[in-house]
């Protein structure tokens, strides 16, 4: 992919309404994102949980995972980008994760497709999974909830 290609990617997506994509061609891999106008106006700040540790927002990306804090300690796993939701690496294969199951850090727990490209979605720290929130094959938006997990830390 030269610097043309890679500009009129960048125009492409300045003018959709997609927060983020990703292109891969002849083994590289090029991921484009923007940020929505709420991320930007946004303050960065952290959320207190039940045990009195500080979790981060969804305006830290570097913590999207911890970024919903929901009652009763639960946290969801939110949506990387615009996408299909799949549950298991192929159809007839059991689901990567179930509720109930105990998920370790960057252990995947779906895939979203998004532009014929399969994108794992894995956990950013230890969690019981509590609900699953969309049904497999079901289209998803960028930061839509997937699941319900309670941390273990």
């Amino acid at each position: 992919m030269d610097l043309g290609e890679l500009q009129e990617l960048i125009k492409i997506l300045e003018g959709s309404q997609l927060a983020e994509m990703e292109i891969e061609e002849e083994g590289r891999r090029v991921r484009l994102s923007k940020l929505t106008a709420a991320q930007m106006a946004a303050p960065m700040h952290f959320l207190t949980n039940p045990a009195g540790q500080a979790v981060p927002t969804a305006q830290n990306p570097d913590a999207q995972e911890q970024s919903n804090l929901r009652g009763n300690g639960l946290i969801t796993i939110d949506s990387p980008m615009v996408g299909t939701f799949y549950a298991s690496s192929a159809p007839g294969k059991p689901p990567f994760v179930l509720p109930g199951d105990t998920v370790e850090p960057n252990q995947t727990v779906c895939i979203i497709e998004a532009m014929k490209i399969m994108n794992e979605v894995t956990a950013k720290l230890p969690v019981i999974i509590e609900k699953v929130l969309v049904e497999n094959g079901e289209p998803v938006e960028y930061g839509q909830p997937l699941f319900t997990a309670r941390p273990l830390i």
